[in-house]
C-alpha cells in the first residue's frame, strides 16, 4: 500500500504536466510519446547508478519488453487524444474501472474468491464513471469511449506484464528500456528543428521528475498485487476531488454525484476483496 500511496503523490505532481504537454504545447500524439518517454528516460537514467541493473535478455523477457513497450505507446496516443478536450479528471474516473477488471484477472488467474457483492458494487461504479465522464456531454461520444477503453485497456495490460515479470528485474532497469524503447519508436515520426523549439518544451520534459519516480513506485505496486496497482488512481481522483472542494471549483451535480459514487464502489470493493481473501 505504501508504494500506491507514493504513486499517488508522485502522479498527482506531475498530472497537470500531460494536460500542459498536450494541450498547451499542442503536441500531436506522437510528439507527446516522444517528449514523454525521453524526458523521463534522461530522469530514470540518474537514478540507475543508485537503483542498479538487473535485467537479463533472453527471449520471453524481449518479448515481455515488446508489450510494455506497446502498451505504453498505446497508453501515451490515447491520453495525448483524450486530453485534447478532456480533463485529467475524467481520466482517473475512467482508470478505477481497473479495480473491477483487476478482481476479475485475479479471479481467472485463481488469486481471488467471488463474491455476489461484487456485481452490485461494478455496476454502481459503472455508473459513477458515466456521470463523471458524461457529465458535461461530449461531441463524438463513439470516438470518446473507445479511445477511454483503449486508454484503460493500455494501463491495466501494463500492470499486469509488470506483475508476471521475474522478481529479479529492477524495476527502475525494465522502465528505462520501455522508455526508450518509446522514444525510439516515435522519433522518425517527430520534426526535430520545429519540435525542439516549441516555447515551454522544457517546462513540460522537467514535469517528468516526478512522473518518473511516480512510474518506479507504480511498478513495485504492480508486482506486488495488481489491485494496489489498480487502486493508484481512483486514489488520485480522491485527491482531484478534494482540491476542486477546497477550491470550491464549479463540479456540477452529475460531477459530484459521479465521483461520490465511483469512490464509495472502490472503497467497498477494496474491503470485500480484502475481506473475502484478498492482501494488501
Amino acid at each position: 500500500m505504501v508504494f500506491s500511496l507514493l504513486t499517488v503523490l508522485f502522479y498527482s505532481a506531475s498530472s497537470l504536466g500531460d494536460k500542459f504537454i498536450a494541450a498547451k504545447l499542442q503536441c500531436n500524439a506522437r510528439e507527446f510519446s516522444f517528449l514523454v518517454a525521453l524526458s523521463t528516460a534522461v530522469f530514470l537514467a540518474l537514478v540507475l547508478p543508485f537503483a542498479g541493473w538487473s535485467f537479463a535478455f533472453t527471449v520471453v523477457s524481449g518479448i515481455a519488453l515488446l508489450a510494455l513497450t506497446a502498451c505504453k505507446i498505446a497508453e501515451f496516443y490515447t491520453s495525448a487524444a483524450l486530453l485534447k478536450t478532456a480533463s485529467a479528471y475524467e481520466l482517473k474516473a475512467w482508470l478505477s474501472l481497473n479495480v473491477a477488471v483487476s478482481f476479475v484477472a485475479d479471479l481467472l488467474r485463481g488469486a481471488q474468491t467471488f463474491f455476489i457483492a461484487f456485481v452490485p458494487c461494478a455496476a454502481v461504479l459503472l455508473v459513477g464513471i458515466g456521470l463523471i465522464a458524461f457529465g458535461g456531454g461530449k461531441g463524438n461520444v463513439c470516438r470518446y469511449v473507445l479511445l477511454s477503453l483503449g486508454y484503460i485497456a493500455s494501463k491495466f495490460l501494463y500492470g499486469l506484464q509488470m506483475n508476471v515479470l521475474p522478481e529479479s528485474f529492477s524495476p527502475v532497469s525494465v522502465l528505462l528500456l520501455v522508455m526508450l524503447g518509446v522514444a525510439v519508436l516515435q522519433l522518425p515520426f517527430v520534426r526535430p528543428p520545429s519540435f525542439f523549439r516549441k516555447k515551454g518544451l522544457w517546462a513540460g520534459a522537467l514535469t517528468r521528475v516526478p512522473n518518473a519516480a511516480g512510474l518506479w513506485t507504480e511498478a513495485l505496486a504492480a508486482r506486488q498485487n495488481l489491485l494496489l496497482y489498480s487502486l493508484v488512481q481512483p486514489m488520485q481522483l480522491a485527491v482531484l476531488f478534494a482540491v476542486a472542494l477546497i477550491r470550491r471549483e464549479k463540479l456540477g451535480i452529475r460531477r459530484l454525484v459521479g465521483t461520490a459514487m465511483t469512490l464509495a464502489a472502490v472503497t467497498a470493493l477494496t474491503i470485500l476483496i480484502y475481506f473475502y481473501g484478498g492482501t494488501l
